[in-house]
């Protein structure tokens, strides 16, 4: 009789147990997730992700709190409030800042985490012409989920947006964008997922192209020291011309 009631004081701690900590795993309830890529003129991008979700006790609220407290956190502190706190764009990733506030706007229990950084190779080059470079989508660089590596997708309440450069030109976006405001920014709303392609192309302007000829032309005679034997080639024209010009008179 007596180990029958351990059993179940046993049990019944087991399941006050279990039910603490389901309710710790989805204590935080998601609200939106942002994601931003301005890419550069060689591909690189830097990328805006804000999360926000809400804290649904004053516990969780008193938690977040003291975070913002400290005077340093790092991503891991910040992780245990969403699962979308985590870097989208993976790669080369450098000058990671992290922005954790709470979003009053919304609601009292509302709050944000931002991560703002550089990620390199967004996009990959490939030179077709002397002037022009064609430039596609890294699927690489990409972390969102996905079974397949060119394929992401997008759950409920999740933005992507990517920014072109200001020259792209040639667009081929696959699938097309949920907002387009305009050509070259690109915006995606969940829920959505499947093959994900970007394809831009930017010239080079001719008279930039003109003076890197010129440069390179110089460069190129100044190491070979070619340069010096047509000045003084040139020099000794001149010479003979004044030398001429002075024995007729």
């Amino acid at each position: 009789m007596f180990l029958d009631r351990v059993k179940l004081v046993f049990l019944l701690i087991a399941s006050l147990t279990s039910l603490v900590l389901a309710f710790s795993v989805n204590a935080y309830t998601d609200y939106s997730f942002a994601a931003t890529a301005l890419v550069d003129a060689n591909g690189n991008a830097h990328v805006v992700e804000k999360t926000v979700f809400t804290l649904d006790t004053e516990d969780e609220r008193s938690e977040f709190d003291y975070y913002l407290s400290l005077s340093k956190t790092t991503l891991a502190d910040w992780q245990k409030f969403s699962k979308k706190i985590k870097y989208h764009f993976t790669g080369s990733i450098t000058g990671l800042k992290i922005i954790a506030t709470r979003e009053f706007s919304i609601s009292y229990s509302a709050a944000s985490v931002t991560l703002e950084y550089d990620v390199s190779q967004l996009f990959l080059a490939n030179q077709t012409t002397s002037r022009s470079t064609t430039y596609s989508l890294n699927h690489n660089a990409l972390a969102f989920s996905s079974t397949r590596s060119d394929e992401i997708s997008l759950g409920n309440g999740m933005q992507l947006t990517i920014i072109l450069p200001e020259d792209a030109l040639n667009i081929q976006v696959i699938p097309s964008p949920s907002l387009q405001k305009e050509k070259k920014v690109l915006s995606w709303i969940g829920p959505v997922s499947g093959k994900w392609d970007v394809v831009y192309a930017r010239e080079k302007p001719l008279s930039v192209e003109v003076n890197e000829f010129f440069l390179q032309l110089y460069e190129q005679l100044s190491t070979s020291g070619a340069l010096l034997l047509i000045l003084l080639v040139l020099l000794a024209l001149v010479l003979i011309k004044i030398f001429k010009m002075r024995g007729s008179s």
